[in-house]
């Protein structure tokens, strides 16, 4: 005889809980989950409990959000999603007044102080939203919270539900997943980017502009970079628009990960410092307030950040011309140009100018500033650059044993020369006979060579 029974609420808070990933809102790094490993910011001390982030604020300090999904229950065909219909696998839910009552106990007894509010898409995303609206209105008008509640909108939510989710959250978000129509048909048969997801986002921005007290304050979403192969510079196209135009207060990004059975399953996975270059990238629009044209160069001829220098050097390196910046002359603008210097900063700097003059690295360092990366951009009186380093370019695939076998010949040692070598001194027929840095500009040989 089968007995089925219905999972208490532990077991559904440790397995929805979980799922609930969103870029720094993810579990654990040490779990053995895809939520896991998709996280590129999650420290275990970071997630004291099931369901429990200690999410960073803008002024240092840190809050315990409850961050859970509703269900992961999903009819969507996403192909990068382990939440998807491609993936077999046992699915939980929380009912309206089990869930609100939950976040109730946990926050009376302190442990959380706001809320992380996703799901999978389960029927329509309007009846989806719908379910969240009223998790949140309990929590709200019958337990009578009124901190931070962050709140998903499902995509393709109709235009009553989103201004509904306006009135109850103090954010809300849709997962926008791709910057592009053409990524979106390569991720989704069932989903249209402008219809499910930017149409939300267009109401959301015009609820914004009633600066109604009472409703949200902000929006935000998420990318998952790497699974449609769009270019970084398709990415930043985008976040221009959600910037510029829409006012978002933040984008994620989320390294893609492939998903066992998932139409995806065998794409390779996208480098973690992909992500952390986009991330560099977004801080030079959002907060130092880039322009277009000033980024540009940071893109390779594929429309790709460069992984060897992240985008601020590489702006400044193709701008030699604005280059060494005098430190006591420079304006907010120009010293927010320089590598290793930022907005706090440039602030004490400007602080510091007024009283005297700035003459020393200390009192630079004191302030902030990282010297290994600003010390190429900076001038003041006595300034004195670095010390310039040779170079290590790996040119040549020798072996070790030759090139070391060599440099003990040249050098004098006793040990016998390696294979293609002799003992005569370098620059000598004799000696260059195989050797791999022979006729190349600078080494002894290449005169010899001319001659």
């Amino acid at each position: 005889m089968l007995i089925k029974s219905e999972p208490d609420v532990y077991t559904k808070l440790k397995h929805l809980t979980g799922m609930a990933t969103d870029d720094v809102l993810s579990k654990p790094s040490e779990a053995k989950t895809y939520a896991a490993s998709r996280g590129p910011y999650s420290r275990p001390e970071k997630n004291p409990a099931p369901g429990v982030y200690k999410a960073s604020m803008p002024n240092g300090k840190t809050i315990n959000l409850f961050r859970v999904m509703f269900t992961d229950h999903c009819k969507m065909d996403c192909h990068f999603c382990p939440n998807s219909h491609w993936v077999p696998r046992k699915r939980f839910a929380f009912k309206v007044d089990e869930l609100a009552r939950t976040f109730h106990e946990m926050e009376r007894q302190h442990t959380v102080a706001g809320m992380f509010l996703s799901s999978g898409v389960a029927g329509t995303g309007s009846k989806t939203t719908e379910k969240l609206i009223k998790v949140v209105d309990l929590i709200r008008n019958k337990y009578h919270f009124n901190g931070y509640i962050h709140l998903k909108v499902m995509p393709g939510t109709e235009k009553q539900y989103v201004e509904e989710a306006f009135r109850l959250g103090t954010r809300l978000s849709v997962n926008l997943e791709t910057p592009t129509v053409e990524g979106m048909q390569k991720l989704s048969k069932m989903k249209q980017l402008q219809r499910d997801m930017l149409d939300p986002m267009q109401w959301t921005d015009d609820l914004l502009r009633t600066r109604d007290p009472n409703g949200a304050v902000g929006q935000a979403t998420q990318l998952v970079v790497g699974a449609a192969d769009e270019s970084d510079r398709d990415i930043f196209r985008r976040i221009d628009q959600l910037y510029g135009e829409w006012h978002f207060k933040r984008v994620y990004y989320n390294p893609f990960f492939p998903v066992r059975h998932t139409p995806l399953e065998n794409h390779p996975a996208t480098p973690m410092i992909r992500t952390n270059r986009l991330y560099q990238l977004d801080w030079l629009k959002r907060i130092y307030k880039y322009a277009n044209e000033e980024i540009e160069p940071a893109f390779d001829g594929a429309g790709f950040l460069p992984y060897e220098d992240d985008p601020k050097i590489a702006i400044a390196l193709a701008n030699p011309d604005k280059f060494p910046v005098h430190i006591n002359e420079a304006s907010r603008i120009d010293l927010l140009r320089i590598p290793g210097i930022g907005p706090k900063s440039v602030d004490r700097i400007l602080i510091q100018r007024r009283s005297h003059r700035i003459d020393n690295w200390r009192d630079l360092v004191s302030m902030g500033v990282v010297r290994k990366r600003a010390s190429a951009f900076v001038t003041f009186p006595g300034a004195e650059p670095l010390r310039a380093k040779q170079l290590k370019l790996d040119l040549f695939k020798q072996p070790v044993a030759v090139l070391q076998a060599h440099t003990r010949s040249v050098s004098g040692g006793d040990a016998s020369p390696g294979v293609g070598q002799s003992g005569a001194p370098c620059g000598q027929a004799s000696s260059c006979t195989g050797c791999p840095m022979f006729g190349m500009p600078g080494h002894p040989g290449s005169l010899t060579k001319a001659a």
